[in-house]
């Protein structure tokens, strides 16, 4: 016998007329959020009203999906969460929930318009708030890096959500130090010095024995120019937490912007000494090691630094610089791809990847990536000393040369474009100015004169053996000392 809803007892009658009208009302009012910003008295008086008939089989699976989040399960989490949206449409908690494993799946897009839809059902939740923030901060520093033409104004976006939706966590949870450190961090990575001294302030405050809140406090008072405040905020980092690597980065990066060398190498050093997990510490040794001329030394920092944060990109940079000096193009080429696809704004290392194509005998795949560089960014460096050396492997030596006077515009202490500018010159007869150019050369290249070195910085193949041979042979007197009088 079919029975009507009125044969059924009152109090299922009743549950099920609730729950659609509960969902009616989530869908009308995801409706109208979509339309424009929600009045912030609507959206809590609708969280409220929610809160107040919250389904048992949706907090179950809320409850489920956070429990397979806090075991990295973020597949079934998300599962778990859409069938809790299913139950209940307006359930703040599933969309956050979904958000964040979504997030962990590596689908920020998405993650992101779920936290949206979390912040607007229930705006006076701080975590909600703070985890949008976060993630819209993420955004925002994966956009602008996509080919010529992308939209940089995608990041402003994303950083003004980032920045509305961190002050409004704040706001919720003015003593919370983690949001507090995050916001003064967020305020840096925006440019904003000033409020970031503000809420860096605000955590001293709070925890003064926190070390992590002193370090972003003087890395504040740093952006602002005030190297002394900033020392004595590291300082004080380390008086109430010696075994705190971090204030040892922090003070190396200013001994660095201060020229002082020999100080940032040790203070990098104990950095990673007494916080062997940090991965920026092995990373800015490294890098430095590199510059210092210290390769094993370096490479091994380096590796580390990659093995502790895979994301490293600039580790990989100059692990790959590294490889190819000792011999390794094949791995070396490979990490440069790597850090070219990851950043295709970081010139350098899609300079090499056209270096390498130039080395393969591969021209016009080197001119592809010269192309591609000088439609980046015209007047960057990069791009010019790349067209410069496929030019002269073509024995063009005057657009040659022409594109090594635009790279030594934006560099001009390029031991590799000097060099090459002084044999052109010297191929085309002018040389004095090939002269003049050699010794500019070997200035920044001491050891430039060496056949090796040369035909290193020249990508030399064999067909440029005698040329080179010959101008060198030629011109070593330009390098010896003046005798004295």
């Amino acid at each position: 016998m079919i029975r009507s809803r009125f044969d059924w007892p009152p109090d299922k009658l009743r549950r099920k007329v609730n729950r659609r009208a509960a969902a009616t009302r989530a869908a009308l009012f995801l409706i109208f959020c979509s339309l424009g910003p929600v009045p912030r008295r609507i959206a809590l008086a609708f969280s409220s009203s929610v809160a107040a008939r919250s389904s048992p089989q949706a907090a179950d699976l809320v409850a489920q999906g956070f429990e397979l989040l806090s075991r990295n399960d973020a597949l079934h989490a998300e599962a778990a969460f859409r069938k809790a949206i299913e139950v209940q449409p307006e359930l703040a908690a599933a969309h956050r929930g979904l958000g964040l494993s979504l997030w962990a799946g590596g689908n920020p897009a998405p993650a992101l318009k779920e936290l949206k839809v979390a912040a607007v059902l229930d705006p006076g939740n701080a975590e909600t708030q703070y985890d949008l923030a976060r993630l819209a901060w993420e955004l925002a520093g994966q956009s602008g890096l996509g080919e010529p033409g992308a939209s940089n104004g995608q990041k402003e976006d994303y950083l003004g959500l980032a920045v509305a939706s961190m002050r409004q966590a704040t706001s919720l949870r003015p003593r919370s130090l983690e949001i507090r450190l995050s916001a003064a961090e967020l305020y840096l990575d925006a440019r904003r010095p000033e409020d970031a001294v503000a809420e860096a302030e605000e955590a001293v405050r709070l925890e003064p024995s926190s070390p992590a809140a002193h370090v972003t406090l003087g890395r504040a008072y740093l952006a602002e120019a005030e190297e002394n405040k900033a020392e004595f905020e590291f300082n004080a980092a380390l008086g109430v937490g010696p075994a705190d690597g971090r204030a040892h980065l922090e003070l190396g990066q200013l001994r660095l912007l201060q020229r002082k060398v020999p100080e940032a190498l040790e203070e990098f050093r104990r950095a990673a000494r007494v916080s062997p997990n940090l991965a920026p510490a092995h990373a800015a040794l490294g890098e430095l090691l590199v510059r210092l001329g210290q390769p094993l030394e370096a490479r091994r920092n380096l590796e580390k630094a990659i093995a502790l944060d895979a994301r490293d990109w600039r580790s990989q940079y100059w692990l790959a610089v590294l490889l190819m000096e000792a011999g390794e193009a094949g791995r070396a080429t490979q990490l440069f791809k790597d850090v070219a696809r990851i950043r295709p704004d970081f010139l350098p290392a899609r300079e090499q990847v056209g270096l390498a194509l130039l080395r393969r005998g591969d021209p016009p795949g080197a001119e592809a990536e010269a192309e591609g560089l000088l439609a980046r960014n015209p007047r960057a460096a990069e791009g010019h000393r790349l067209m410069a050396l496929l030019l002269w492997k073509r024995r063009d030596y005057e657009a040659s040369l022409a594109e090594c006077a635009m790279a030594l515009e934006t560099d001009p202490e390029s031991a590799q474009m000097l060099a090459l500018q002084a044999l052109e010159l010297w191929q085309l007869n002018q040389k004095m100015d090939a002269r003049r150019a050699f010794a500019q050369a070997a200035k920044v290249e001491p050891n430039v004169a060496k056949p090796d070195v040369f035909c290193r910085l020249l990508l030399c193949d064999a067909k440029d053996l005698g040329p080179v041979e010959d101008f060198l042979r030629r011109n070593r007197a330009v390098l010896l000392p003046t005798p004295s009088p």
